[in-house]
């Protein structure tokens, strides 16, 4: 009942409270503020009524220890002080209707649930803040405000990487200054407070952006920063750095490739689109810096962007799904020796979707969620093979899929903040579940693709084998070249093809997709082609490549079928291996996991160094990629193979993971060899062994 209820939802999907800890000094307001308001501006050593409803917040949140008043002395004037440059904000002491809005004095503010974003922002963005402040409300910041836990850091003259210019004469204290520049802001005073966005409308005063977008991504990523949002450069000559910014936006699209949490914004082309009144109403002359109009324009456009990306689900307390996780050990156990049958794809848990399993939100960093299949396989199975998927991580880190015994200290998975991976796993069953533990937020994707038992098909190793390639390479099947489109389906012939005998009943491949255009899902099933499951097997982030091994059962004329979605991309396929009935052939041994090879620590080896790991069978491993120097791809093989094949395709800093069988080459060895600088760790997940073993 539950396999066809998880069918029929999984079908219908294709067409709390939480505690706020307040740590003093952090800057991050509670929502149990003082009931009193201050309505005013309150500048340094005035006298006023509203002062002592200041100082009772000041007090509340732990900034001061004093008697409140109505006398806005030297020790409220640094606390105030302290708060702002806390969040951002100019350190003068003048209590705007901003920093009040911050204080919540001036208006509820967010529940402890909601994300945090930063904005970095300089003069063109400045209308947001400013004309609020003049007119002492805060319209503007409320567009935001009231969703998000703004730190709200926007001053004139700000560069990206470099010395600041000087910027405005401050009105409150009449005197001119120079703000941090981004990195450093980010660096300092705002370091390990940035949340889980930034908004970065910055870097008009700079000549060029190309070297600075880089190490601002690299420090966003190391804080944890689920999103960047950068605001494209609008391109005015009417502005003195004007000349620069169509380059700046050049440089900007080219590092989305880069860096998988950039989102670019495209304001240029926004703002452009308008009609010449509106742009007249929104812009003063020079076409970059905003009226009022402008600034209110603006804060709603970044309200909507932001939205989409519902970033309240990378805050711990809004990622529930699972518990937390046990400490790592050594596992023991091993599976009896079984053979493999190919299912349909189903999807027993889609954290994205409440109706399969994400009720609770995503799962969260350190934790594990348990996966009942019961209802979902054979009495008679012993082990499964999924494909899991990480969609949209908060953060960079690792999936472990394991039989909810003793957790191994492997990785199956890798995935970077904002890159969704996929990898194909095999694990005992241990009650009937198995656990998937995950090193940060994510949502979560498992797909059961294939189950051993006792009266599976056996397994015969062949040297990895470049199948089909629709870049027109040699391939043993011969495809049309060219990219495959959003939607396509391309049939690839299996059984009685090459070496693989008719009566095979499924392969073990290694799927990569090259040169992505747009994000693409593929999904790989048993042909003919006809309509997907809801299903994937591997996941390509835009203008990459990337590569995932997959268990898939042949159709009823021996072929798989790739469908292509989201985007376009060229397929390479290469085959480890099929499975066919036979009193022969090899029986697959699940666990126990363990390392055979790891290059930590240190720095990453040279490209072009091989690594050997000695195995004594025809092993199941997972090799993962780890601090890569550059873009490249890993071959994994019987050491003195030379045939052309790719396991692992990575990106400059991120790790990537994949699966793969392998014969002992010379010397009972396997060996990888990378094209870019790497760490290389290898994991024993199983063995293929004859059926007397």
């Amino acid at each position: 009942m539950q396999h066809t209820f998880r069918r029929l939802v999984a079908a219908m999907l294709a067409v709390a409270a939480a505690i706020a800890i307040v740590l003093v000094g952090s800057g991050a307001p509670t929502v149990s503020a003082v009931s009193c308001t201050v309505t005013v501006k309150l500048s340094p050593f005035q006298v006023h009524p509203d002062v002592l409803c200041l100082e009772q917040r000041l007090v509340e949140l732990g900034h001061v220890e004093i008697t409140p008043d109505t006398i806005y002395d030297t020790a409220s004037i640094n606390a105030v002080k302290a708060f702002q440059e806390s969040r951002g904000l100019y350190a003068d002491g003048i209590v705007t209707s901003v920093t009040g809005r911050q204080l919540g004095l001036r208006g509820a503010l967010p529940a402890p649930t909601a994300a945090r974003v930063t904005i970095l922002g300089d003069s063109t963005s400045a209308a947001m803040r400013w004309y609020d402040e003049a007119n002492n409300n805060t319209v503007r910041y409320d567009v935001m405000g009231n969703s998000y836990d703004l730190l709200w850091s926007i001053e004139s003259c700000r560069r990206l990487v470099n010395l600041s210019c000087t910027g405005r004469t401050d009105p409150g204290t009449g005197l001119k200054w120079k703000p941090i520049s981004v990195l450093p802001m980010m660096q300092t005073t705002l370091s390990g407070k940035l949340g889980e966005a930034v908004v970065i409308m910055a870097g008009y005063d700079d000549t060029s952006i190309t070297n600075a977008i880089d190490p601002i991504m690299v420090e966003a990523r190391n804080q944890g920063v689920a999103r960047v949002f950068w605001l494209n450069y609008r391109v005015s000559l009417s502005y003195g750095y004007g000349p620069y910014y169509a380059a700046h936006n050049v440089a900007l699209e080219a590092a989305k490739v880069r860096h998988p949490n950039l989102t670019v914004l495209d304001w240029n082309g926004y703002t452009y689109s308008q009609s010449a009144a509106t742009q007249t109403a929104w812009f003063e002359s020079d076409k970059i810096h905003m009226k009022a109009a402008g600034g209110l324009a603006l804060a709603n456009w970044l309200k909507g962007k932001i939205d989409g990306w519902r970033l309240e689900r990378c805050k711990a307390d809004n990622a529930n799904t699972g518990t937390l996780a046990p400490a790592v050990g050594v596992p023991t156990a091993s599976s009896n020796p079984n053979g493999f049958i190919g299912v349909s794809p189903l999807r027993i848990i889609d954290t994205r979707q409440p109706a399969l399993g994400g009720e609770n939100g995503r799962l969260g960093a350190g934790r594990v969620v348990e996966l009942d299949l019961d209802a979902d396989v054979s009495a008679a199975t012993e082990a499964v093979a999924v494909s899991i998927t990480a969609v949209v991580p908060c953060r960079s880190g690792f999936l472990t899929v394991y039989d909810c015994d003793v957790r191994p200290g492997i990785s199956n998975v890798n995935f970077a903040a904002g890159r969704t991976s996929a990898g194909m796993a095999i694990t005992m069953l241990n009650d009937r579940r198995i656990c998937v533990y995950s090193s940060a937020i994510t949502d979560l994707i498992v797909d059961i693709t294939g189950e051993f038992t006792p009266s599976g098909d056996s397994f015969f190793s062949m040297t990895p084998t470049r199948w089909a390639d629709t870049r027109g390479n040699p391939a043993v099947v011969s495809l049309a070249p060219g990219a495959r489109i959003a939607g396509s389906h391309t049939e690839i012939a299996l059984a009685g093809t090459g070496d693989i005998p008719a009566e095979a009943t499924a392969v073990w491949l290694n799927v990569t997709g090259v040169g992505a255009t747009g994000s693409v899902a593929l999904t790989v099933y048993p042909g003919p082609c006809g309509t997907a499951p809801l299903a994937s097997n591997v996941n390509i982030f835009t203008g990459r490549n990337s590569a995932s091994a997959a268990l898939v059962g042949l159709g009823t004329n021996g072929s798989v079928c790739i469908r292509v979605g989201g985007g376009s991309a060229h397929l390479v396929v290469d085959v480890a291996g099929w499975f066919q009935p036979s009193e022969e052939g090899l029986r697959y041994v699940a666990g126990p996991s363990r390392r055979l090879y790891d290059t930590r620590p240190g720095f990453p080896p040279v490209a072009g160094t091989v690594h050997e790991a000695a195995i004594t069978s025809v092993a199941v491993l997972n090799v993962a990629s780890v601090s890569a120097t550059s873009n490249g791809f890993m071959s994994v093989k019987p050491c003195g193979v030379t045939e052309t094949s790719s396991l692992i395709n990575t990106a400059a800093g991120e790790n990537t993971a994949n699966a793969t069988v392998v014969t002992p080459g010379t010397g009972d060895k396997v060996c990888a060899v990378a094209t870019m600088g790497t760490h290389v760790l290898i994991d024993q997940l199983g063995a293929f062994v004859p059926p007397s073993a």
